[in-house]
């Protein structure tokens, strides 16, 4: 507490954050010409100070630098950043922040379980304005339709994917929150982690330059993104196409990002599905188109993909669980619920397309590979077999000492 009014009156340095809160956006919130023409952070910083400066003359406070400090990175987090969630996104052993409305928060750190952390916003309107900011830098916006929104953007050069449901679409403001780290880890990185062997990785370099597509599948916060991820950046050179939600592949080249789209806080936003992303992905006519990830409740958008006479290389992240029997069955009904008519043609297209089936599992607090698997065409009968060619066994995926249906070099 400080005291001001010449000692007659008490603050919490909280309370003084929204006096100075209160006294920025009267002087600023329609859009004030000072405000308009600071463009950076310093700029913006002289107006959260100056807003400051006159809230702790008129209170006649006297505070410390170190106050002081904390409370102009304060107002200014929740004027220009994202309050509370700022130390968070600064904390880079953080990868999943999670906030089940206004008073349960929980992170993890690394590959950990998630822990509860004392994160309290005033209430669940201060976080739905949080909320509402990360969404707009994003390009979206909550709205009655769009109770339920999966997005993504940078955030202090880290990727974020952003997942909110609002009610009545669930009973609080509920959001996830997955930090990806600035460099994507390539396959040695992830060999130096001990989430994959380098026999393991000699196998899945092998798949990835091939010409054959491939599926990654695993729960979430499994891995998919980040072993696909590595997969794509030890491949030749060639023009991709990237069917994403959130934006979390960090590539570079020839790249093109096809992303759904959601109405903005305006509402004049262009709508933009997963199956529009899939057609105009298709239509740029790419050597590989990257599908991350495959859900089941919109298996339609996939029908494409497998209904076409020609398409380019595929791989694809799924949404699913490694084990193999409910593997195998649920891939099948993927491919039977992307249309209408001929689904076994489609399923037989998923297993000529698709061949490789790579599977993440967090095993112990940590993120592995879990096995490597192939399609294999058999004799005696119209569907293939799903041969394990490497399987988590003793802490690793080891080889299983099943053989290769297909050369890979």
């Amino acid at each position: 507490m400080v005291s001001g009014r010449m000692g007659t009156r008490l603050y919490s340095l909280s309370a003084l954050v929204e006096r100075v809160l209160e006294q920025f956006f009267s002087e600023h919130g329609g859009g004030s010409a000072a405000l308009e023409q600071a463009h950076t952070g310093a700029e913006k910083m002289r107006l959260v100070h100056d807003s400051a400066g006159y809230v702790l003359a008129v209170e006649s406070v006297q505070i410390s630098d170190a106050d002081r400090a904390s409370l102009l990175r304060q107002a200014y987090s929740e004027i220009f950043g994202y309050g509370a969630l700022d130390a968070l996104f600064a904390d880079m052993a953080i990868t999943t922040i999670s906030l089940q409305g206004a008073r349960r928060a929980s992170v993890r750190r690394g590959h950990g379980e998630l822990v509860t952390i004392p994160l309290n916003f005033d209430d669940d309107a201060h976080l739905r304005r949080i909320v509402d900011r990360l969404l707009a830098d994003a390009g979206a916006a909550l709205s009655e339709t769009a109770g339920m929104i999966e997005t993504g953007l940078m955030i202090g050069g880290r990727r974020a994917a952003i997942n909110v449901a609002a009610p009545p679409f669930s009973h609080v403001l509920s959001v996830d929150i997955r930090l990806h780290p600035p460099q994507a880890p390539t396959l040695a990185d992830l060999v130096a982690q001990d989430r994959l062997t380098p026999e393991a990785a000699e196998m899945l370099g092998r798949i990835a330059a091939s010409g054959y597509g491939f599926t990654v599948v695993g729960e979430s916060e499994s891995g998919k993104t980040t072993l696909l991820n590595a997969l794509l950046m030890s491949m030749p050179a060639a023009r991709i196409a990237v069917v994403e939600r959130s934006g979390e592949l960090l590539l570079s080249g020839d790249v093109s990002r096809f992303s759904p789209r959601w109405q903005d806080a305006t509402g004049t936003g262009v709508v933009r599905s997963l199956t529009d992303c899939v057609a105009e992905a298709l239509a740029s006519q790419p050597d590989i188109l990257v599908l991350d990830e495959v859900r089941s409740d919109e298996a339609h958008a996939i029908g494409p993909l497998l209904e076409a006479d020609s398409v380019p290389r595929m791989l694809w992240s799924v949404r699913g669980v490694p084990d193999a029997k409910r593997l195998q069955s649920a891939m099948g009904m993927l491919a039977r619920r992307a249309g209408f008519g001929s689904s076994e043609e489609r399923v037989h297209a998923l297993y000529q397309r698709l061949p490789f089936v790579i599977t993440t599992a967090r095993i112990r607090e940590k993120l592995r590979l879990f096995s490597i698997a192939e399609w294999q065409s058999r004799i005696d009968t119209d569907y293939p077999d799903y041969v394990m060619l490497f399987q988590f066994q003793d802490g690793a995926s080891r080889p299983t000492g099943q053989q290769l249906a297909r050369w890979l070099d």
